[in-house]
């Protein structure tokens, strides 16, 4: 997308040549003019590109001088990524040699000479490139004067798609599969006691779903239902669209209710009529299509009904939750997929109208499987209907089944636009990040992390500030999108016992048409079958840039793709990319690729051809059989993502891995034979993520970590006595998660002294002690670092302990698991602090509780912030001690907050501690698996101890 590249390239034209005199090296002469050159026609073309990008859809030609610019500014960012490398890497090769002698500095000049003289053709290409892009250029702005485009700023957005005005009027008999909606909203609407709810008695309801999902049809039924229209005095249908203009809605507001025209008046007296008019009246005000985020917009007419009679609603559809928040929404309705025969039955009607009865009959078992595909939009059912009326053929309806969604004319004319309002409303880098997730498969499961990772990986992302690190603005866009509803089913994932939560996610499937559609020239998604059928598209002559295969060797064969041209290339679900000797040819012909994908491939040897791979910033070879890696992938200069994670059979890293000097991120989990990591590892300071690192007893090891202090997520597997010192990792104070790994095969002495000694991360936040071999668990677990930062601490496997004390004591803690605790036989009073609260009979030590070294509470608490407590496989373990009248009296407040507890396959134990679990108001969900003994307890639901449970909302015993 040029309106995202044409800054970019602006920017960094300025950057490589200021790097250029900084590092007082002429590797390009004479190409400042040039430069300058290309500078001032990118500028004079970036005031064009809002227009261009408007009318990119409508107009051929404008599309074709598009993609012809897009072209140009990916050459260039492939130019300024050569120059800058030729630039920057001598000085880091630098950093690495050792101090010449006088005697290595004279050996040194004549091969010095020998090298300026080989650099002569590289400073030559680059200055034949720039000069070339720029005669490309040149022509470009040419074209651009005949299609005499505005300037930015000079039309107005509203003339792009035309919005559609809607009304309060709906003939219900055309509407399938919204009573659920209907009953839940309405419900919300006439709830006496929710009113209470909004502000100063006016309920705000917010309608949030994607464009054509159904809001206001929704809206319309509510509208004209009859116990509505006999609940308020005034009913109001405003259509606001964008953009939000407040005196035409205002002065809208106020004919609706009868109070005529008001031309002449300033906002400030139709507000103050607005506000005389609704005052005490108990009203319906529908606000439809509200696209705003501003607040100071909005805040007027929130004031100025603020005065409605209890039981007031204002209800607003929107397709952002970010819209909801700003307006203030009491209660949120998500519009929910309609079911497939909903679909078709809104499509059978606009299809079936004057049709015989038997092509009914014939087409029905297709039309069915075409629903299917609306994935439950009523808008896609419209539209596929409104084309299925023009089709009077069986086979007229197997070829639109058998067609893509976004390849058909009519959704482009019926469908898109109403995605085009959504879209159109985000800035250049959003539209392109949005668009970019056409790579992805229909029905892909979305890593976010990954997926962000992704877009930094293409220039994407751009910090708002110097230093903002890139990671933390892409998950602003992803939030930003998702708020939208571009992105669905999001959900919390968790990682290997629990450690690093990341979210996944997935798009509609005609959200991914959509996105498809925009990138229909540089996007492809192929599937192997249809090549092994022969139905596969010939990309030859296409503008591919982002491809993913799905495919075999076989079929990948016959492909005839530029690959020269690809940014991203990926083999998804084991997709097989070709035999070793055609690998080799596949790298050598990757020269702009950014994101490489090879996961799972069945790759047995890494050609070392990779290291020509001049541009890549995310390389993913996670899931294969090599056992070595070459040292040409320490050449990939601005590679930040490099993925080796289950490859089980590698056993060593490249012994020049400091050349990676951009790498942020090393996944190597599961990479079992990779005892050792080189030294060099130690100089890569911009490492942010280091998934697995081996500290061999009585090693340096450690010592590699020193330097490391962007940490922010490390696992440490620990084979003996170390020197923690050594990793000072008191000094990384971005470090949020660590796992700790003990080997157990390796004899450790009774309370290791080396754990001991270890200096924590000042900010930790998430722990992981994994076959912790002391037999009590180390002091530093309840330092103040700890006590006032960790959220969650999960203990597997303590081999030798058989005492949880002190535990209670961790203020911040949010989620404890305790698994394979094989020596707790009894969970006594004091893993919550009661022996010391009795003996001290005081609750100044509780002072670490509330972060303060006095509780000005009249109670302390343990674990005061606890929300999930989990048991797994304690198979020793029998009983949990519990309150008794005595300790009752003790100030102090047991898990205050718990909201969830799970016991499972703890076989021996027989009861819950009742009188604990009652006092706890926020208790909502227990679950209790592979406990033999205690679900014969409860099995009955019916006895005493049952009904101690039975206030629990949320109970599940098997």
């Amino acid at each position: 997308m040029a309106e995202l590249f044409v800054p970019k390239i602006i920017d960094e034209l300025g950057d490589v040549v200021v790097n250029q005199l900084g590092e007082k090296i002429n590797l390009v002469m004479g190409v400042e003019e040039e430069v300058a050159n290309i500078k001032r026609k990118l500028e004079t073309i970036q005031n064009a590109l809002h227009d261009a990008e408007r009318r990119r859809q409508k107009e051929k030609p404008v599309a074709k001088w598009l993609e012809e610019l897009e072209d140009i500014t990916y050459e260039m960012d492939d130019v300024l990524d050569e120059w800058n490398i030729k630039i920057q890497k001598p000085k880091y090769e630098g950093t690495h040699q050792k101090q010449p002698t006088l005697r290595n500095k004279v050996r040194s000049f004549i091969p010095s000479c020998c090298s300026c003289l080989k650099q002569l053709p590289v400073r030559s290409d680059i200055a034949s490139k720039i000069k070339k892009i720029n005669g490309k250029l040149e022509l470009t702005l040419e074209k651009a004067r005949q299609f005499e485009f505005f300037s930015s700023g000079g039309i107005p957005d509203s003339q792009d798609f035309q919005r559609i005005m809607t009304t309060s009027i709906i003939d219900e008999s055309g509407i399938y599969g919204r009573e659920s909606d209907k009953d839940a909203l309405l419900d919300q609407v006439l709830s006496e006691t929710s009113s209470s709810q909004g502000r100063d008695g006016v309920q705000i309801i917010s309608v949030v779903g994607a464009g054509g999902s159904g809001k206001t049809t929704l809206a319309q039924l509510l509208f004209n239902n009859d116990e509505v229209k006999n609940h308020f005095d005034f009913r109001n249908w405003i259509c606001v669209s964008d953009p939000f203009d407040q005196k035409r809605i205002a002065k809208a507001i106020l004919e609706s209710a009868g109070r005529g025209s008001h031309f002449m008046l300033e906002l400030d007296s139709l507000i103050r009529l607005i506000k005389e008019t609704f005052s005490g009246k108990r009203f319906l005000l529908v606000l439809d299509d509200v696209w705003t985020e501003d607040d100071s917009k909005w805040k007027p007419f929130q004031d100025s009904l603020k005065d409605g009679a209890p039981g007031s609603v204002i209800l607003v559809t929107t397709r952002s939750h970010r819209v909801a928040t700003v307006v203030g929404t009491t209660h949120t309705h998500q519009m929910s997929r309609m079911s497939d025969s909903d679909c078709w039955l809104i499509m059978q009607r606009i299809a079936f109208a004057r049709k015989s009865g038997d092509l009914c009959k014939k087409v029905e078992r297709i039309g069915l499987k075409i629903a299917e595909k609306c994935k439950g939009l009523p808008l896609a059912a419209k539209t596929m209907g409104s084309l299925l009326r023009f089709k009077d053929t069986v086979q007229q309806w197997q070829n639109v089944l058998d067609s893509e969604i976004w390849q058909l004319k009519e959704a482009a004319v019926s469908l898109f636009p109403h995605l085009y309002l959504s879209y159109n409303e985000l800035p250049p880098e959003l539209k392109r990040c949005f668009s970019y997730c056409a790579v992805f498969p229909k029905d892909f499961e979305i890593n976010v992390e990954e997926l962000i990772r992704l877009w930094i990986a293409q220039g994407y992302v751009r910090p708002n500030r110097r230093g903002e690190r890139l990671e933390l603005v892409g998950l602003e866009y992803f939030n930003n999108l998702a708020m939208r509803s571009f992105f669905q089913e999001l959900q919390e994932v968790e990682g290997y016992y629990g450690f690093h939560e990341y979210m996944k996610c997935k798009m509609h499937d005609i959200v991914h048409d959509f996105a498809q559609f925009l990138t229909k020239n540089e996007c492809h998604v192929l599937h192997g079958i249809d090549y092994e059928q022969g139905t596969g598209r010939n990309l030859s002559t296409e503008r591919a840039r982002h491809l993913t295969w799905l495919g075999t060797e076989r079929a990948f064969s016959s492909l005839v793709i530029d690959f020269g041209r690809l940014r991203s290339f990926f083999a998804f679900s084991h997709g097989r990319v070709a035999p070793q000797g055609s690998a080799r040819h596949l790298f050598c012909s990757l020269n702009c690729v950014r994101t490489l994908t090879l996961s799972c491939c069945g790759l047995h040897e890494v050609p070392a051809e990779i290291g020509s791979l001049n541009h890549l910033r995310h390389l993913d070879l996670s899931w294969n059989l090599f056992e070595t890696l070459p040292e040409a992938v320490c050449d990939l200069y601005y590679l930040e993502t490099f993925d080796i994670s289950n490859c089980g059979d590698l056993s060593c890293l490249p012994q020049r891995i400091e050349g990676l000097v951009h790498l942020r991120h090393l996944f190597n989990l599961g990479t079992l034979k990779l005892l050792q990591i080189p030294q060099g590892l130690g100089k890569l300071t911009s490492l942010c993520t280091l998934t697995q690192f081996n500290a061999r007893s009585n090693s340096d090891d450690l010592a590699i970590l020193k330097y490391l202090n962007q940490l922010e997520r490390l696992r440490i597997d620990i084979y003996g006595e170390v020197d923690f010192g050594s990793a000072e990792l008191g000094k990384k104070i971005y470090l949020h998660e660590m796992y700790l790994w003990f080997n157990p095969g390796v004899h450790f002495m009774e309370t290791p002294s080396c754990i001991e000694r270890m200096e924590l991360p000042p900010n930790l936040q998430q722990l992981v002690l994994d076959m912790y071999p002391g037999n009590q668990l180390p002091s530093w677990l309840v330092t103040k670092s700890l006590v006032n930062n960790l959220t969650k601490l999960i203990i597997n496997g303590p081999c030798n302990v058989s005492s949880l004390t002190d535990l209670w004591k961790l203020s911040s803690l949010e989620e404890l698991r305790l698994i394979r605790v094989e020596k707790l036989e009894c969970l006594g009073k004091e893993f919550f602090g009661i022996i010391i609260a009795l003996h001290e009979n005081s609750h100044n030590n509780f002072g670490t509780l509330s972060n303060s070294e006095t509780s000005s509470s009249a109670e302390a608490a343990a674990f005061p912030n606890l929300r999930k407590l989990h048991f797994q496989c304690c198979p020793n373990w029998t009983n949990w001690e519990d309150l008794s009248e005595d300790n009752e009296k003790v100030a102090l407040s047991i898990m205050p907050h718990l909201e969830e507890l799970h016991i499972e396959y703890c076989q021996k134990f027989e009861a819950l501690p009742h009188r604990i679990l009652e006092k706890i108001s926020s208790f909502k969900s227990l679950k209790v698996l592979g406990c033999n003994k205690l679900r014969d307890c409860y099995s009955d639901k019916i006895g005493d101890d049952w009904m101690k449970i039975s206030h629990i909302s949320q109970v599940d015993i098997s």
